[in-house]
């Protein structure tokens, strides 16, 4: 039995989509199978498609109507999935749905679920992380979930960076620096990453001596 399409494929696009990206796929879509363009057969199939991915824009482009065919969507997802780790990878997926459609308790209750299905996942402290770390009084449990993320991707110049830009925020110069000299061996000729290493250098000396 075929496998029902979703809005989102219907319109070409992934879960984690903008709204921006929305409108434009559905723009575009709209031009290319707009009824007026065809004739005979083939217009009657163009109704039936451009009437598709109407209802889809109208449900993915309103933000009530998208979460509550985002929770849906994922609940029959989790009722395929028996790999927890598959399961972690759809709940990550949501949890970055939400975080963008302004969600962020919802987004908060997914990510804190992703990692209960894999506490191994680099990715899912890793944006977990960098999603509290907006929240300032939740910047501790951001920063063990980046330094988990550090530990569990050790090479990975992207997560050391954002951990180091974070224990910076926390006026943890010191971890901040050896996390960004890490990263900068990692990536020796990234110019951007070595203006930050001097930049933390310079403020963990002064840090130092007050």
């Amino acid at each position: 039995m075929a496998t029902q399409r979703s809005l989102y494929d219907v319109l070409g696009l992934t879960p984690q989509a903008s709204v921006d990206q929305i409108k434009a796929a559905f723009r575009k879509l709209a031009r290319e199978r707009h009824p007026d363009r065809f004739q005979g057969s083939a217009r009657l199939a163009a109704e039936r498609t451009f009437q598709e991915i109407t209802e889809a824009y109208n449900v993915l482009s309103d933000p009530g109507q998208r979460a509550r065919y985002d929770r849906q969507l994922e609940s029959n997802s989790r009722d395929t999935l028996t790999d927890p780790r598959e399961i972690a990878k759809a709940l990550l997926g949501r949890a970055l749905t939400l975080m963008k459609a302004g969600q962020h308790g919802e987004a908060d209750q997914a990510f804190n679920q992703a990692i209960a299905h894999d506490p191994q996942s680099a990715k899912a402290h890793h944006l977990y992380g960098m999603f509290l770390g907006q929240q300032p009084s939740r910047l501790d449990e951001a920063l063990r979930h980046l330094d988990q993320a550090s530990k569990l991707d050790p090479n990975n110049p992207k997560v050391l960076m954002d951990a180091s830009r974070l224990f910076a925020k926390a006026s943890m110069f010191q971890r901040a620096l050896r996390f960004a000299q890490t990263a900068a061996r990692l990536t020796p000729d990234d110019e951007s990453m070595e203006a930050w290493l001097r930049q933390l250098q310079a403020t963990a000396s002064r840090d130092g001596r007050s």
